[in-house]
């Protein structure tokens, strides 16, 4: 991909055109403090909700609140399963979530399907495709029900894309089911040790059961999303929850075996940076030239010793209007287990 100058400052005469807020990985549960599966980092289990109550007063307090928030997933901790309060924990986060005056976008994790099915997600307040766009007279832009994806429009010409990474995932679906054999093949495939979580020996250390990919059909899908903004001169904003880049960007960052990468969102004029979740080192990711990130963490991993109210913002102004002349020819995108 071709190099993109880094984004400046805004200048005094930029006019503000929207925000959004993005807050990810909050991984509540009543719980006392514990550490992540490596052991390596210590998690504050009760303490993310004063986070996630010091995030939303902040955006409500706002003089120009944001037009939405993006939640990027794992909105509760695991463990929850094993003390059977999965439910209690959710209810919990969600009615806290309702103190916030602005739509909420939920994207799906790994800790979502360690506590929950996929059938019991697609019915729960987790699935906000009752937000999407509906573009009239384009069929082909309707997402299937196979698959958590959706897209919407913030302000005019700027389309974000809601992607699900664990269309292919072992994870939330019936141990019966064809695509639960299939991606338990593909992760075989790949990944020989006894532990499929572990990324111990493999030369692509993707291949785990904690992660996910996506579908040819949901990919066919976004294609098809991206044609139509691109005819209509629409930015594009992709959502999702795992972090596709050049290892350049961040140290935890991993590329998808045999494709062009970012380059394969990216090299299509309508597409902005993506928006990705922060990685386990605390890193949050985007890339391009034409939004400025001011994004920060807020998940259990943060002390409670910390400022409670931590939320990332990223403004859009009268500098992303401008389109690129490049070719608006489609990339293929093969289905690929993600990391």
């Amino acid at each position: 991909m071709d190099a993109k100058p880094e984004p400046g400052p805004l200048s005094e005469s930029s006019e503000l055109l929207f925000s959004f807020g993005v807050i990810a990985d909050i991984q509540y549960a009543d719980l006392e403090d514990g550490y992540n599966f490596q052991g390596s980092r210590r998690r504050y289990y009760r303490h993310s909700l004063l986070h996630l109550q010091g995030a939303i007063e902040h955006w409500n307090k706002e003089s120009s609140p944001p037009s939405c928030v993006l939640q990027l997933g794992d909105i509760i901790d695991g463990y929850n399963a094993q003390h059977k309060a999965s439910e209690k924990s959710l209810e919990l986060i969600m009615n806290t979530f309702q103190r916030l005056k602005v739509p909420v976008h939920h994207t799906w994790g790994n800790h979502e399907f360690y506590n929950f099915s996929r059938d019991y997600l697609t019915n729960s307040k987790l699935n906000t495709k009752f937000l999407e766009d509906q573009i009239a007279h384009h069929p082909e832009t309707v997402p299937s029900e196979n698959y958590y994806a959706y897209h919407f429009v913030p302000f005019p010409k700027f389309r974000f894309i809601l992607l699900d990474a664990y269309d292919m995932s072992i994870l939330g679906v019936d141990q019966s089911s064809p695509k639960y054999q299939q991606c338990l093949k593909i992760l075989r495939e790949h990944n020989p040790n006894t532990e499929l979580n572990s990324p111990q020996g493999l030369a692509e250390p993707q291949f785990v059961q904690f992660n996910g990919g996506f579908s040819q059909e949901q990919l066919n899908w976004l294609n098809e999303v991206l044609t139509f903004s691109d005819r209509n001169q629409e930015k594009v904003v992709i959502v999702n929850l795992w972090i596709f880049l050049p290892r350049s960007q961040c140290a935890a960052s991993v590329d998808l075996p045999g494709t062009q990468r970012s380059g394969t969102f990216c090299s299509n004029p309508s597409c902005l940076p993506l928006l990705l979740q922060p990685n386990v080192s605390g890193c949050y990711t985007a890339l391009g030239s034409q939004l400025s990130p001011t994004l920060q963490q807020t998940r259990s991993e943060q002390p409670p010793c910390l400022p409670s109210a931590r939320r990332g913002a990223t403004d859009t102004t009268k500098k992303t209007t401008s389109l690129s002349n490049r070719s608006s020819r489609r990339p293929h995108f093969p289905a690929q287990w993600c990391l």
